[in-house]
């Protein structure tokens, strides 16, 4: 019989890994685990811009390494017949904030990458520095369906369901890849983890083809994104909030700062109003942990969560990573 592997989670890091893992073991039988799919998962919220946010005490080499994958493979789907299908598209846009700008680190990754002219600033009253730089971004639901649509045909099996233990993989698979977010918390008792939560607005607002970003030390985050199908308007970001319900207060704050950014978007229909939350860690947890159940079988299970607010910009740099401790595991199992 051959080696079975159960990725839970189908968010972009689960169904990331799931390929992932299909590419990197192709004689492996791999089944993707989950309660939802997109377009109810926490993936579905995001933006999808490329840019490293959020990520408390990862290792500055592992970001760089996981981002940098990320950004080549995106790079290389927008220079492909897929980038229609899955919204991919390079996105030129203003960085702002009310303070200094200190150059990120990732400067030299993203195309084009300058400090703006007294001139340009000009536009934004409500900013005193900033940057312009070209970045990537993708359409996250179209996305996740077509990564869906590639788990399967290659093999892949689904079910849905909620996992309430990883007991219950005992003795079913070799390996488990956990890829449940926030959702970690109760499913392996980590208490590192803990919600940032968002809400974003869609607009219609097609004359809109820069984004936007302003951030302040004092304020909330504004950020406005024009994605292959709607404007992505927020945010916010409520650390320790476990809310998942749409607030009206929250709505009206983010369509006033945003308004104040972007007059133009006075009077624009609003298509939908999200709510997601963003798994904040202290770190990035991608490593193996072998498990020892009840039955006195030992499992080993790749954990893969904690992105926080970068799941897009890191996914498929851990997705690559998961699917090379998977393989490690698999070839200890055979010994």
């Amino acid at each position: 019989m051959g080696k079975t592997v159960c990725v839970v989670g189908a968010g972009v890091s689960g169904l990331s890994s799931a390929v992932c893992v299909q590419r990197q073991c192709p004689e492996v039988q791999v089944t993707l685990v989950a309660d939802k799919f997109s377009p109810d998962t926490t993936s579905d919220v995001a933006g999808g811009i490329w840019e490293p946010y959020c990520l408390g005490d990862t290792p500055e080499d592992l970001i760089k390494a996981w981002s940098t994958v990320t950004w080549d493979y995106l790079l290389g789907i927008y220079n492909s017949p897929v980038a229609g299908r899955v919204g991919c598209q390079l996105m030129s846009g203003y960085t702002l904030s009310d303070g200094d700008s200190p150059d990120p680190d990732y400067k030299d990754q993203v195309f084009g990458y300058r400090q703006l002219t007294a001139n340009e600033l000009e536009q934004f009253p409500l900013a005193r520095s900033g940057s312009f730089h070209t970045s990537l971004q993708i359409d996250v639901e179209l996305y996740l369906a077509w990564l869906l649509a590639r788990f399967k045909c290659q093999g892949g099996r689904v079910q849905q369901r909620k996992v309430h233990s990883l007991e219950e993989m005992a003795g079913q698979y070799d390996v488990v890849v956990n890829c449940t977010g926030l959702g970690s918390y109760t499913l392996v008792q980590d208490t590192a983890l803990k919600p940032v939560r968002g809400q974003v607005l869609r607009m219609h607002a097609p004359w809109v083809k820069h984004f936007y970003l302003l951030l302040s030390p004092k304020a909330l985050p504004t950020y406005i994104f024009p994605g292959s199908r709607s404007l992505v308007v927020g945010g916010v970001a409520q650390e320790g909030d476990w809310n998942t319900d749409v607030d009206e207060a929250d709505h009206r704050g983010i369509l006033q700062r945003a308004l104040s950014l972007l007059p133009s978007l006075k009077g624009v229909k609003i298509e939908s109003d999200k709510v997601g939350l963003r798994p904040s860690r202290t770190q990035v947890r991608l490593e193996t942990q072998p498990l020892k159940m009840k039955s006195g079988i030992t499992l080993p299970v790749v954990h893969n969560y904690g992105h926080g607010g970068a799941g897009i910009t890191l996914h498929w740099g851990c997705a690559q990573h998961t699917a090379r401790l998977v393989k490690e595991a698999l070839t200890t199992s055979k010994l």
